[in-house]
């Protein structure tokens, strides 16, 4: 089944063409079964993002998705810490000697290890910070794009001073981000955030439906999107410039230490 567009096919292929320059997983947790053996909260959408998944794979060779079914598979909702399905987890792999001892396209990502091996793990080697609950469908398309794209290329778009910033934060921050498929403001703040925790592995960064979660949305009182949540205690309504979330971060490690 074809998900994406056709008159939208052309152009992403030639993005992904133009911009990947390192493999990229897409890891899929879901669930075959109705109901959950792991405590993980089930949702309907399984079939139709793992069908998005692999279609937007089949336009890039760079692209891979693997798929894990928290029902026959518990252990690895557990070693990932997923909570709900489906979740959508982006990462880069790359080895460690690969990453040491550069070559071709990877060259710069070596350099971005040398420079700050903490920020620059969280995208290259195992991370799993940058993620999407629910289908990553309508608005949100452009933000699972733009999300491979900078972790396929070790680097994010923010100013430095923010990137220095977000990466001396010390302890585990957790940014939950709710949208809509059809809220047109909601791609910044979630691209936001996940560029956030692409400079630091102790950022994890979940961008929600809220429509396919209402439990969640109801926890946070979520009326409109979108909504960030930060340590489930600092919220905030509307689209956060860089600053204003990196304000908000610092705001939350403060109250953590």
């Amino acid at each position: 089944m074809t998900t994406i567009a056709q008159k939208d096919r052309q152009t992403v292929s030639d993005v992904l063409a133009r911009e990947l320059v390192a493999n990229v997983e897409l890891l899929l947790f879901t669930q075959a079964s109705a109901q959950s053996t792991h405590g993980t909260s089930e949702r309907p959408t399984g079939d139709e993002t793992r069908e998005l998944l692999e279609d937007l794979a089949s336009l890039s060779e760079r692209l891979r998705v693997i798929t894990h079914d928290v029902g026959l598979d518990p252990a690895r909702a557990t070693e990932y810490n997923v909570r709900a399905v489906p979740t959508v987890i982006i990462r880069r792999t790359l080895s460690a000697d690969a990453a040491l001892t550069p070559s071709g396209d990877d060259a710069d990502c070596g350099a971005l290890v040398a420079e700050d091996p903490r920020s620059a793990w969280a995208m290259l080697e195992g991370a799993s910070t940058v993620r999407f609950l629910g289908q990553p469908n309508g608005y949100e398309f452009s933000t699972l794009v733009a999300d491979i794209v900078d972790i396929s290329r070790g680097g994010t778009s923010l100013k430095q001073a923010t990137r220095d910033a977000v990466r001396a934060v010390n302890v585990p921050v957790h940014v939950q981000v709710f949208v809509t498929p059809n809220c047109p403001y909601c791609p910044p703040a979630a691209r936001i955030a996940h560029q956030f925790a692409m400079e630091n592995p102790l950022i994890l960064a979940e961008v929600i439906e809220a429509n396919e979660f209402h439990d969640l949305s109801e926890q946070y009182g979520v009326r409109t999107v979108p909504k960030t949540v930060i340590n489930d205690r600092l919220q905030f309504v509307g689209s956060l410039s860089e600053a204003k979330m990196l304000e908000a971060v610092l705001e939350a490690v403060r109250r953590a230490g």
